[in-house]
């Protein structure tokens, strides 16, 4: 059971950096970066709900989750915002950042729990 699950993550991971990079490249680095966290926020969700095994939650939350999304990259696109004084634009990223990726885990979390 380990090796596959191993093996599990490791793929997912590599989809998940994959996706993350053809979304960059479509949809422009910020917005590509933004839709790559939110989505990777529902599926947490929806892994994290109560009808999810156990194995379901370790591949999609740290293979793919965890390499779709990037946080430390949104953080580090604030500073240089905020370095370059540019309030507004660190501040619509940081707050569109945080109600998308918190609502879109809710909404994972809904859809998960449904019978």
């Amino acid at each position: 059971m380990a090796t596959r699950s191993i093996a599990a993550v490791l793929t997912a991971a590599v989809v998940g950096a994959g996706s993350r990079w053809a979304l960059g490249l479509l949809a422009g680095g910020s917005c590509g970066l933004l839709v790559a966290n939110v989505f990777g926020c529902i599926l947490v969700g929806w892994a994290s709900s109560s009808q999810q095994h156990k194995w379901d939650q370790a591949w999609l939350t740290v293979g793919l989750c965890g390499s779709l999304t990037s946080f430390a990259a949104v953080a580090v696109s604030l500073a240089v915002a905020l370095e370059d004084q540019r309030w507004a634009n660190a501040g619509l990223w940081g707050i569109a950042t945080l109600v998308c990726c918190v609502v879109g885990f809710d909404l994972g979390r809904s859809l998960g729990d449904r019978k």
